[in-house]
């Protein structure tokens, strides 16, 4: 853009920005540079609006983390242009470590509004950013906006007024903003004081602007701030301190008494129940209500009385608790189709009235699009205890709802039919006779499902808008093979009808070449036949070819022409991010047809090129739309046969059918998967073709967690374009429960749609159920089931464990002679201490982290019936960790809390008022360390640190940290060979062991609120490794509350001990980490990377004393330093000599060896 002026506004920035900034100015003279004292982002865009030329027709506003879409402000002008609005707002990309995703205030915007208002369109109440526009400037002007100086939230009261006060708004789905998420910015802190302050005061301000501008629109407003701006902090009170709860109840309580009683009128029923509760000032109910939601998620309770009823809660009166008709929705999902021998489809599912039972079934039908004509199918109801384990609650049993129904697609004749049930609700407000459509089961599994039915025609079934849509069409024109046509002749030809039909083909001449128009033209050379299914082997998904052939000019796309549909005359392909577009006829003769495609037309159409920020992957794949034209002229999807299959010849052009069965033509090189197969041992093989020049990189399929991140990859054989790999037995076991994800090195692979069809396959092995399945619409997945038998999964189920057997087994169970381990390091070496004695008592480990119980330990998989068993019945439990919340120590029974080492880093109650601290596990510390009988203290120094952090009163035994005992034992040399042989470390290699520790500012998500994400800004493993070369071996051991791969190095997280990788290591390096307590046994070099040391101390977390001054090794900023000191880490550490022995006096003088037998000695009473 010409016609720009660029006002760059430095806000005493302390970084290296201004010069980044002036850089611009002097080498582009629509850029400008204003410098200011800081005063925040709303003086910095006030000064940018004021050094604005005067003649500047549009207004725009960019954050400085941030990163504009490609032609951003040009749509967004241009819009403004064509439709004379007031502003244009567009679509935003949330930028985060891991990639781009979908903004949710924006999901909605799926296509273009223009010429909008708020009023109409009630959503764009979630549109209150300022960044994702472009303002008129007259309009600005005459309003005469500024953001409000010295608050958060400072959009707010800037975009919802203008949105109400424009006469017309365009709200554009490209997307033309990246948002860079920062975790531990300001507004990410879901209980940050401040934070809620200045969000209600937002709110208000707009409400008050309301209040006199569009006094009928202000009660719309004050119920979406309770439906949406204010919920992000209602659901941070549980974590929250003190002062945060108190500043939130004092500002939603002043806002609602504000707003009036009916400002809650239209929300739904738990939302209308958690404002009652703040209107009341009942806080510790509504934490306690949104705790459970946090583990039943949003929308679960009970209904009594046609009342809503939760947990802990006290009787919520009045009309913010009552059910109305049609608040309790229905629940109706698809679990499986299956085709049957006589074609039919058998539909399996669940149905149910949420919160209020499974109701009855009364049938299944499909109603064709645009008519009133019904097909109605009766049902069976079956017991399907995927329904209640699904609704992820343990308030309801739907095991209940389960159904089966047989759709005949012989019935339903060509159209499209939406498919649905008809449930008689329960008794009480969900009573009625309620329809539904059916939904998929997840989010991501509603890829189509392609059928060929006798007559020629197809059935689809798809999800439209998250509704089951079966489409029925016949099919004039199919594609069903190609061939590959060089300078000669044909090279190859694929499975299909081009089989035995190479010669007739070839005589009917449809050589073609590029007009300057872009036209495929017929020449009248016909192509000789060089190869056919008679002259060489022709495999059934393979292609054939005879001898050595000249370089492939064209492909030849060959189908089946069906009578009495409509035939096609040409086919139209467009690549829409170049706008190219190429016709090529279509040569019948008899049932056949043929369309040649120059390869030259589309090999020599540039891809778009990358634009999007650092962090987003290239795509892998430049796709052309391939439509038929018929003679009237109009356009229709091209279909092919489902196993259309690529194949050698064509490089990285792809012709195959998606799911949908619809041609697909790519240019790619992502591998493309045709056969999935389990083994009776429970190996998983896969096997497919992928592009020449993608092999070489791709030398490891790769399974990935899609929530914990974590990796196995296994080697790949190949041969020719075809890759194998085969999962063993031992890897698929110890998979953690959930979906991986399928890569070829980091791509992605696709199915093939045939082989698409043949999922999911399902393998029982050690009693789990493992899945390959298809998702998102063609990748392999595989999903591990959960390790508990199915009367233990689930939250229903686990709640009659929890809340039924537990107290029976503990009150009437007799105490058994069992000692239960859980934990790492310190538990492993009681039990090991403990195993060299007689003692009588039968060790039980518990198994959650899917590593091998250690030998002579019966494994007990937690959550199992028998975890709870023993947890009730064992005489003595030794943990590092804390136990469950509902556990309740018996008469007669001995808990040992070993603690996970040292804390140098705050704990517990010491993290009280912190940003990141949890305050409600905060308040439960002192009844859970009411339940142990002795803590056992690493150090001197750590007994009044461990007391008063996790508020436990009771006797410590001061005994040393048992899981520094091996660092210590008579044959630690040995042992340390032993692990360095394991690891395939050389005698002369440089062991590197990197063991940083977790970041609380980094969580991973609401469903793992234990574990945390990899820093994305920690140590560059891979460039330390490059540095280093190879006479290192770098080690990384994630935290144990960490989940992720960490790129680079080799993961030795899964180790059976940390001890052991200690005595293996010749260097650590690590941050705040404990181990270096247990490391400093070793008396060999430490090294600190320190790199976040200010926000870890200052902010995140803080320490118990000045780690600056007490380190026993160098602290180094950057990954250049650390590998610099690792040349040689002895002469970097050397000057820390006396620090290093001060730190063992202080932090390990308990040490010596025989800290486990201390605790054994103390339980068996010797």
């Amino acid at each position: 853009m010409t016609a720009l002026d660029v006002v760059l506004v430095d806000d005493g920035s302390t970084d290296d920005s201004p010069r980044i900034a002036q850089e611009f100015t002097r080498h582009d003279p629509r850029f400008r540079y204003v410098r200011q004292p800081n005063a925040g982002l709303s003086a910095a865009r006030n000064t940018g609006v004021a050094h604005t030329s005067p003649g500047t027709e549009y207004l725009a506003f960019a954050d400085s983390d941030d990163v504009l879409a490609p032609h951003a402000y040009a749509r967004l002008t241009a819009s403004l242009d064509a439709s004379g609005s007031d502003f244009a707002s567009g679509n935003v990309w949330r930028l985060e470590p891991g990639g781009r995703r979908q903004a949710w205030q924006y999901r909605w915007l799926t296509a273009d509004r223009i010429g909008t208002h708020i009023t109409r369109d009630p959503r764009l109440h979630t549109d209150r950013v300022a960044w994702n526009k472009v303002f008129r400037r007259s309009f600005w002007d005459r309003h005469g906006f500024t953001y409000p100086v010295g608050r958060l939230y400072e959009d707010t009261p800037v975009v919802i007024p203008a949105h109400y006060l424009a006469d017309a708004v365009d709200v554009l789905h490209e997307h033309v903003y990246y948002w860079r998420v920062r975790e531990g910015s300001i507004t990410r802190l879901r209980t940050d004081v401040r934070g809620v302050r200045d969000r209600i005061a937002a709110c208000e301000d707009v409400s008050a602007f309301l209040a006199g501008a569009r006094p009928d629109q202000r009660r719309h407003y004050d119920t979406s701030c309770l439906r949406d701006d204010f919920v992000y902090f209602l659901e941070g009170l549980p974590m929250g301190g003190p002062a945060y709860r108190a500043a939130f109840m004092t500002g939603a309580r002043a806002f609602l008494e504000r707003a009036g009683a009916d400002v809650t009128r239209d929300l739904p029923p738990d939302l209308r129940v958690k404002w009652q509760l703040a209107r009341e000032d009942r806080l510790a109910e509504l934490v306690e209500l949104l705790a459970f939601e946090q583990a039943n998620g949003v929308g679960t309770y009970a209904v009594r009385g046609g009342r809503v009823s939760y947990p802990g809660v006290g009787a919520v009166t009045g009309r913010a608790a009552r059910v109305r008709r049609g608040e309790l929705p229905v629940v109706a999902r698809l679990s499986s189709v299956e085709r049957q021998p006589d074609g039919t489809l058998r539909l399996t599912g669940f149905a149910y009235v949420r919160n209020a039972g499974p109701g009855r079934l009364v049938l299944a039908l499909a109603q064709e699009h645009g008519t009133r004509r019904l097909r109605r199918f009766p049902t069976r109801t079956i017991s399907l205890p995927l329904a209640t384990d699904n609704a992820a609650q343990e308030l309801h049993d739907y095991d209940r709802s389960g159904f089966e129904t047989t759709l005949d697609p012989a019935r339903l004749g060509e159209g499209e039919w939406t498919v649905g049930v008809v449930l008689a609700g329960t008794s009480g407000r969900g009573g009625t006779i309620r329809r539904a459509a059916l939904r998929p089961l997840g989010r991501s599994e509603d890829q189509p499902r392609l059928y060929e039915l006798p007559d020629g025609k197809r059935l689809v079934a798809a999800y439209r808008e998250g509704r089951l849509v079966l489409s029925v069409r016949g099919c004039g024109a199919r594609v069903e093979g190609y061939r590959i046509v060089g300078a000669g002749g044909v090279e190859a030809c694929e499975a299909g009808p081009c089989q035995g039909e190479a010669g007739r083909v070839a005589e009917a001449g449809v050589e073609g070449r590029v007009g300057a128009d872009g036209d495929a033209r017929a020449d009248g050379g016909a192509a000789t036949r060089g190869g056919s299914a008679a002259d060489g082997d022709v495999g059934a998904r393979g292609g054939a070819r005879a001898g050595a052939s000249p370089s492939p000019v064209a492909v030849e796309l060959l189908g089946r022409l069906r009578a009495p549909a409509p035939h096609p005359t040409h086919l139209s392909l467009r690549h829409p991010p170049s706008g190219t577009e190429f016709s090529f006829p279509v040569r019948e003769w008899e049932d056949r047809f043929a369309v040649r495609m120059p390869l030259a037309a589309l090999t020599g159409v540039s891809p778009a090129p990358h634009v999007a920020p650092r962090g987003v992957e290239p795509p892998d794949t430049d796709r052309w739309e391939a439509r038929f034209r018929y003679p009237d002229g109009g356009l229709g999807a091209v279909p092919a046969a489902a196993d259309l299959t690529p194949g050698p010849g064509l490089g990285r052009l792809c012709l195959r059918a998606d799911a949908a069965g619809i041609l697909a033509v790519e240019l790619t090189r992502r591998p493309l998967v045709d056969s999935v197969a389990w083994a009776c041992d429970g190996s998983l093989t896969v096997a497919g073709t992928w592009d020449a020049e993608a092999r070489e990189t791709a030398a490891r399929l790769v399974l990935r967690h899609t929530v914990l991140r974590e990796e196995v990859a296994v080697p790949v054989a190949r041969d020719g374009a075809r890759f194998r790999a085969a999962v063993p037995a031992e890897a698929t076991g110890s998979l953690a429960e959930g979906r991986w994800s399928t890569l070829l090195g980091d791509v992605p692979v696709r199915l093939l749609t045939s082989a698409g069809a043949d999922l999911p396959r399902h393998h029982t092995l050690a009693g789990r159920r493992f899945t390959a399945a298809r998702r998102h619409g063609d990748r392999l997945e595989l999903v591990a089931g959960s390790p508990l038998a199915e009367a233990e999964r689930g939250a229903y189920r686990q709640r009659g464990l929890r809340t039924a057997y537990y107290p029976d087994r503990r009150r009437h169970g007799p105490l058994h002679d069992t000692v239960l381990f859980a934990g790492g390091d310190s538990p492993r070496a009681v039990l090991a201490e403990l195993s060299r004695r007689e003692s009588g008592l039968s060790p039980l480990w518990v198994t959650g982290d899917r590593r091998a119980a250690p030998s002579g330990a019966e494994p007990v998989e937690p959550y199992s019936r028998g975890w709870y068993e023993a947890l009730a019945t064992a005489r003595h439990i030794v943990t590092d960790d804390q136990l469950p919340d509902w556990f309740e120590r018996r008469p007669g029974q001995t808990v040992v809390q070993t603690w996970h080492g040292t804390p140098l880093g705050r704990i517990g109650t010491d993290l009280t008022g912190t940003p990141h601290a949890d305050h409600r596990r905060i308040e439960a510390l002192p009844r859970l360390a009411r339940q142990w009988s002795l803590l056992v203290s690493p150090s001197r120094w750590a007994t009044p640190v461990l007391r008063r952090a996790l508020a436990y009163e009771g006797e410590v035994l001061e005994a040393g940290n048992p899981a520094n005992d091996p660092l210590l034992a008579p044959g630690r040399d040995r042992a340390r060979e032993r692990v360095r042989a394991s690891l395939g470390a050389s005698p002369d290699a440089r062991v590197v062991l990197y063991a940083p520790t977790y970041r609380t500012h980094l969580p991973l998500g609401r469903r793992h609120p234990a574990l945390h994400r990899p820093d994305p800004a920690g140590l560059d493993v891979v460039e330390l490794e490059r540095k280093l070369g190879e006479d290192h071996m770098v080690l990384v051991r994630r935290h144990a509350r960490v989940a992720g791969a960490v790129p680079g190095g080799r993961d030795v997280s899964a180790h059976p001990t940390t001890s052991g990788l200690l005595l293996a290591a010749d260097v650590l390096v690590t941050d705040y980490s404990g181990l270096i307590c247990g490391f400093a046994h070793t008396g060999r070099p430490m090294l600190f990377h320190t790199y976040d040391l200010a926000h870890y101390r200052d902010t995140a977390r803080g320490f118990y004393a000045d780690f600056e001054a007490l380190a026993p090794g160098p602290l180094l900023a950057d990954t250049g330093a650390v590998a610099e000191a690792l040349r040689e880490p002895e002469a970097a550490a050397a000057a820390h000599a006396d620090a290093y022995a001060a730190f063992r006096t202080a932090f390990c003088d308990l040490d010596d060896g025989r800290a486990a037998a201390r605790v054994v000695d103390r339980l068996t009473g010797c």
